[in-house]
């Protein structure tokens, strides 16, 4: 669709502002790490005077800690639970991860990932060596999470965890396993929070089983039930936008407050309410207008259902309640999960109680394990792509069911090199799913399994398909770089050596994303 462009000073304007603002924003974030640093050792400097002061009065300890974090509650205007929290996290940041305090304090992190990176420590209390094994754990993860977001350096930390102190990490996953529960609680307006604490590899699995199944009910509706992929604000910006390709030089130019014309759109009745107040009532058999359906209101996009999982749709949207049967079923990705979650659990009745999960998991899950774990040489952990370690038993069990498997070499730095079976299109594909793991956008984790392989040199512009060209973006990000978006708005991508992707953006800041790499448990 052709657009209006601004007059070029006042793009090249609105291109030095949007730099500023951007440059501020970055530049308060790193006052609020610095700020947070120095919170942290206050609360540290604080616990210390209560051990220094209690060391010599047995049995004080508890009362005067609780004390103490009840005060910090009530001039935070927190609970004490949180303050207590607050507190002994400070400490350890301080006390045991000096690296990680001055990274904070000089803006290179922010506190979620000095946060993720003390979460993620592997559990060495008592260990002779432990200030060695943390000192060792810092310098492998800091570096990452000065580099990339806080939930990448969460599943990365993991890993070096793992890989660092692989006897602790097997005992905290067994002792954790000891703690699955299923607790609910209302929610208020008639709703509860169920929720099941189990293993990692078993919960995802769930989640992507109902994702799939929610896709089936999704692609199963008869077309003129296909719920809108675009948001109303989506729309009116649509509507701006045609509006500014056909007026003339002379025209007024269209209204800009789109958030009152998305409140104005909200008040219209959604088409099939029409319909409804339409419908004579009766025995009588209603048959729609002639050429008319549900999808002649909302166009022809349809994007793909992993695009976006939180898909707004109109408020006076009919929606399942949960009790019956709909005669529009316009559910969005999240209800359907809800919905099929309960009715598997309420209609279906295990077979055994005695047997393991791991035998039934159906969902797309991917799992690295060496070679050696496999065959039982060794009990080197192997990893859960994407979110982290899980012990070897739990991996030897899916691989013995998996119907095919992909091997990997790996560089010693756990660079995935080169796969199995290489042939001009399946081999490739393997490749960037065991290389690339995720969307190669920075900070995204979309799994690979719900990407799209891109050319980063258009292949219609002489782009070879070739590893060195290809590389997995999901399917919010690919569209950035497509070339019939805005100038204005679109990005490039690029890919340097080791499979490194340069993005830049419409203002030309270029940010990198580094191929993640694989932990090398020993």
């Amino acid at each position: 669709m052709a657009t209006i462009s601004p007059p070029r000073p006042a793009l090249e304007e609105s291109f030095v502002r949007q730099g500023e603002l951007l440059d501020g924003w970055v530049e308060l974030g790193k006052q609020i790490g610095a700020l947070d640093a120095q919170r942290a050792e206050l609360l540290a400097e604080r616990l210390d005077m209560l051990a220094q002061e209690r060391s010599l009065e047995p049995g004080s300890d508890e009362i005067a800690f609780r004390s103490m974090c009840a005060e910090y509650a009530a001039a935070g205007h927190i609970p004490p639970t949180t303050a207590a929290t607050h507190i002994t996290d400070a400490w350890a940041l301080a006390r045991m991860f000096p690296e990680t305090l001055a990274s904070l304090a000089s803006g290179a992190i922010s506190k979620r990932h000095a946060d993720v990176i003390v979460a993620a420590a592997p559990n060495v209390s008592g260990h002779p060596e432990a200030a060695r094994l943390r000192g060792e754990y810092e310098q492998q993860v800091l570096p990452f999470a000065e580099n990339d977001t806080a939930a990448r350096t969460r599943t990365h930390a993991r890993g070096v965890a793992a890989a660092v102190h692989p006897e602790g990490m097997e005992e905290q996953h067994r002792r954790a396993r000891s703690e699955r529960t299923v607790t609910v609680k209302s929610d208020g307006d008639g709703m509860a929070v169920l929720t099941a604490i189990l293993p990692e590899l078993l919960a995802y699995a769930i989640h992507d089983r109902l994702t799939a199944m929610a896709d089936d009910v999704t692609h199963a509706r008869p077309e003129g039930q296909r719920r809108p992929r675009r948001s109303a604000l989506a729309k009116i910006r649509a509507e701006r936008d045609a509006a500014l390709a056909q007026q003339t030089p002379f025209d007024p130019e269209p209204p800009i407050d789109l958030e009152n014309e998305f409140q104005h759109s909200m008040e219209k009745p959604a088409p099939w309410e029409k319909a409804a107040a339409e419908r004579p009532t009766g025995d009588a058999e209603t048959v729609p207008a002639e050429g008319q359906h549900f999808d002649d209101f909302i166009g022809d996009e349809h994007f793909d259902d992993v695009a976006r999982d939180d898909d707004t749709v109109h408020d006076s949207t009919p929606m399942h309640d949960g009790y019956g049967a709909l005669e529009y079923d316009t559910r969005t990705k999240d209800q359907l999960r809800a919905d099929i979650l309960a009715d598997l659990l309420l209609t279906t009745t295990p077979t055994s109680v005695t047997t393991t999960a791991l035998g039934s998991v159906k969902a797309t899950v991917q799992i690295t394990i060496s070679a050696s774990t496999l065959a039982g040489d060794d009990d080197a952990m192997a990893e859960l792509t994407g979110h982290g370690p899980m012990t070897p038993d739990a991996a030897r069990i899916l691989a013995g069911r998996a119907g095919s498997w992909d091997r990997a070499f790996l560089d010693p730095r756990g660079m995935v090199v080169e796969t199995d079976n290489y042939v001009p299109t399946a081999g490739m594909k393997r490749f960037l799913r065991a290389r690339d793991q995720h969307c190669r956008f920075p900070g995204c984790r979309a799994p690979a399994h719900r990407c799209q392989i891109d050319h980063n040199h258009d292949h219609a512009k002489g782009g070879p398909t070739a590893l060195c060209n290809l590389c997995l973006f999901c399917t919010s990000h690919h569209p950035l770089k497509h070339p019939d978006v805005d100038a204005r708005d679109r990005w490039t991508a690029k890919q340097l050596d080791d499979g490194v992707i340069l993005w830049t953006s419409p203002l030309g800041r270029t940010y990198t994303d580094e191929a993640p790499l694989r932990v090398m448990f020993v």
